[in-house]
């Protein structure tokens, strides 16, 4: 349902049918790599800002573990790939939330990957 609401909201800011979609796909790799290691009472939260060409996303959510070790998977090296300034923003320990409240950032823009 998040890549759905993403790339609709994609298409309202006047991107295409392409970049909506790989907009979709980014977003839905973070948000799986986020829940995958959530606590059991975490809440995925997004955050999505379009303005002209261009979006910054903001996923949050409180992990079990650190996600930096699944930066090398394929899923992750696609984000890193098809985004500009990827930030993963991890806090200390939250022994009320049991886990570790982190943010993944990031800016994107049709066509101007990092590669």
């Amino acid at each position: 349902m998040l890549r759905t609401t993403v790339e609709s909201t994609a298409l309202v800011a006047d991107a295409n049918d392409d970049d909506a979609a790989e907009l979709g796909l980014i977003v839905e790799e973070v948000a799986h790599g986020l829940v995958d290691a959530a606590t059991e009472d975490s809440m995925l939260d997004c955050t999505l800002s379009c303005t002209g060409h261009a979006a910054q996303v903001r996923l949050a959510a409180t992990i079990r573990s650190d996600l930096h070790k699944d930066r090398h998977a394929v899923g992750w090296q696609i984000v890193d790939a098809l985004t500009r300034d990827t930030r993963v923003i991890r806090s200390s320990f939250d022994p009320a939330r049991h886990g570790y409240p982190t943010e993944v950032d990031f800016d994107w823009q049709p066509g101007a990957s990092a590669a």
